[in-house]
């Protein structure tokens, strides 16, 4: 009786120990399956966080590169990155910024298993270029290929007898006629282009036409206080994205070769009868679009994560 009591005292004093030994594992298992799951949340937030800073500091090395280190640590700052985390590099002749963050994370459960944080790390790598497709809302005029000049005022179409053989800087995006040419002037031109392509012009001036498509596209301007071109909104409608190409002197209907893209604040159309003249100041500016290299650099650009 008593070797069999002592049996059953054996048994279950290896059974406790059994079972402590299955908590400690499952617990362990827990611990490690919960603080997995804060690292990636965090991991993911951070690689956010690094790929917004990437890319604001990417649009200012288009404006002022020296600010543009400033610029990416307000980003990871106001992403709940600690900028004293990050390291951010300006490289290949500054044109492609990298903002790396390693950060502590704090385990809660794995401390158990003496873990008691782990290093997550995110790099964004981000450039600026200039864009050599343009998606949408691009405007039927067209200037010869040309430097430009930031804040000069620019001939964007020609008036009566300031072209070049019937043809004025108008262009023929989505059809030929006076009803397209209007739509494409207020709204945009809807299709893509990009460099390379061949685009024809529209022939005649286009005078009335003209007139009621620029000024219906200045009218919807209702910022406070109005925009110029040195300080306006950046959804503002008087900011059109025009056509460069590489000569107008041709006969008639031709086809031009679009050499790139230019932005410009449009100023007014002035004239009367045959003479409608629009002109507009030429801007440095950001948008979407395809990204490139290209000979002739018009002061377009955009930007994209390329890590």
């Amino acid at each position: 009786m008593h070797i069999l009591s002592n049996h059953f005292r054996s048994q279950k004093g290896s059974a406790i120990i059994f079972f402590t030994f299955c908590m400690t594992v499952v617990l362990g298992m827990c611990a490690l399956v919960i603080d997995f799951g804060i690292t990636v949340h965090e991991k993911v937030s951070i690689s956010k966080a690094v790929d917004a800073a990437a890319l604001a500091g990417a649009q200012e090395l288009i404006f002022d590169k020296d600010n543009a280190v400033a610029v990416a640590n307000s980003y990871l700052e106001a992403n709940g990155v600690d900028p004293l985390d990050a390291e951010i590099e300006i490289f290949d002749s500054d044109t492609k910024i990298r903002v790396t963050v390693n950060s502590e994370v704090d385990y809660y459960f794995a401390k158990i298993l003496g873990f008691d944080s782990g290093i997550v790390n995110a790099t964004g790598v981000a450039m600026c270029g200039p864009v050599i497709g343009v998606y949408e809302g691009v405007r039927p005029f067209a200037i010869e290929k040309q430097t430009l000049e930031f804040g000069v005022e620019y001939i964007l179409k020609e008036g009566g007898g300031g072209g070049h053989n019937g043809n004025y800087g108008a262009l023929a995006l989505s059809g030929n006629g006076a009803s397209t040419y209007v739509n494409n002037i207020i709204d945009g031109y809807d299709g893509r282009l990009r460099v390379g392509d061949y685009v024809e012009t529209e022939p005649g001036n286009m005078s009335g036409p003209t007139q009621q498509g620029v000024n219906t596209l200045i009218s919807r301007c209702n910022h406070t206080p109005e925009c110029t071109f040195s300080d306006y909104h950046s959804k503002c409608p008087r900011i059109i994205t025009v056509i460069m190409v590489d000569n107008l002197q041709v006969n008639g209907r031709s086809n031009v070769r679009i050499e790139g893209f230019a932005r410009f604040f449009l100023e007014e159309v002035t004239g009367h009868g045959n003479e409608s003249i629009v002109t507009g100041r030429f801007l440095n500016t950001v948008m979407s679009g395809e990204l490139g290299d290209i000979q002739d650099d018009f002061g377009l650009k955009g930007v994209k994560l390329i890590q």
